[in-house]
C-alpha cells in the first residue's frame, strides 16, 4: 500500500507504501493526499496517477527556527559524517519520545553512511524540484525508500527545527477524524488495519478533515526503523523514511 498526505505552508508530507493484495506494478495515487500502489489494495478512493494533493493546513513559511542548543536527552546518537548528526539524533529521539507516551516500542535508527547519503539526497532532490516525495515516488534514490515517508518542508535542518516539525505531525492525533487511530495499529499492516485507517475516526487520507497519515507513520507498530535525511539547500527540507 502506498499512501501520501501533505500539509502546505510550514509544511510536512507523509507517504506510506507496503505490499498488500493486488499485483499492480505501477504507482497509482489518489486525491485528498491518498495513494495506493505496487501490490496494494486501495480503500475505494478514486485514483489518479501521479497526483499528490495539497490540503489547507498551513504554517507560515516565514517562520525562522533556530537551534535552541538544548542537549538531546535520548538514548540514540547518530554517527553521521554528513554534518547532520545532531539533527538526525534529535529526529529519532523525538519520534521515540512521542512513541513512548503511548507505550510504543522505540524505533531503531536506520543508519549507515550509504543510507544517510541516500535520505539526504532524497530531501535535497525534492526541495530542488519543489515536489514532496518526488525522489521516493520516482525511485530516484531507491536504496533508502523503506515502506513509508514523512517529509518536512521549509522548517530547516537544525535539531529544534526537526523537533518542531515532528511535534506538529504527532499533533494530528488530536483531530476528531484521528480520534480512533489507536485502534488501527498492529504488528503487521494488513487489510483490516488499512480499512480501519480509512474511516471518519482514523482518516489517513484526510477524507473527513485534515489527514492523520504523519501520526500513523510515526506511531506504527508495524514499522521498527526510521532513517532521517536533510537537504543541503537553504531552509532545508527533511525526510523520515520508515520500514
Amino acid at each position: 500500500m502506498n499512501r501520501s498526505t501533505c500539509v502546505r505552508g510550514g509544511l510536512f508530507f507523509a507517504l506510506l507504501f507496503t505490499a498488500a493484495c493486488s499485483a499492480s506494478s505501477d504507482p497509482v495515487f489518489a486525491p485528498d493526499d491518498a495513494s495506493a500502489a505496487d501490490g496494494a489494495t486501495d480503500d475505494g478512493s478514486t485514483t489518479n496517477d501521479g497526483a499528490v494533493a495539497n490540503d489547507s493546513s498551513t504554517k507560515p513559511d516565514s517562520t525562522t527556527i533556530t537551534d535552541s542548543g538544548v542537549q538531546d536527552t535520548g538514548t540514540i546518537v547518530a554517527d553521521s559524517g554528513d554534518g547532520f548528526g545532531a539533527a538526525r539524533t534529535a529526529c529519532v529521539n523525538e519520534i521515540n519520545k512521542l512513541r513512548a507516551t503511548q507505550g510504543h516500542a522505540a524505533y531503531q535508527l536506520w543508519e549507515t553512511p550509504a543510507i544517510d547519503q541516500c535520505v539526504d539526497q532524497q530531501a535535497t532532490y525534492d526541495q530542488n524540484a519543489n515536489s514532496a516525495h518526488s525522489a521516493w515516488i520516482n525511485k530516484v534514490y531507491p536504496t533508502c525508500n523503506g515502506n513509508a515517508q514523512d517529509e518536512c518542508l521549509g522548517y530547516g535542518t537544525t535539531p529544534s527545527a526537526i523537533v518542531a516539525c515532528l511535534d506538529s505531525m504527532w499533533a494530528e492525533k488530536n483531530q476528531p477524524n484521528c480520534a480512533g487511530c489507536a485502534a488501527c495499529n498492529g504488528k503487521t499492516l494488513n487489510q483490516t488495519i488499512i480499512n480501519c485507517q480509512s474511516t471518519s475516526t482514523c482518516d489517513f487520507y484526510g477524507k473527513y478533515g485534515p489527514e492523520c497519515g504523519h501520526y500513523l507513520n510515526m506511531s506504527a507498530d508495524y514499522f521498527t526503523m526510521v532513517a532521517c535525511g536533510f537537504s543541503t539547500l537553504k531552509n532545508g527540507w527533511a525526510t523520515q523514511n520508515f520500514k
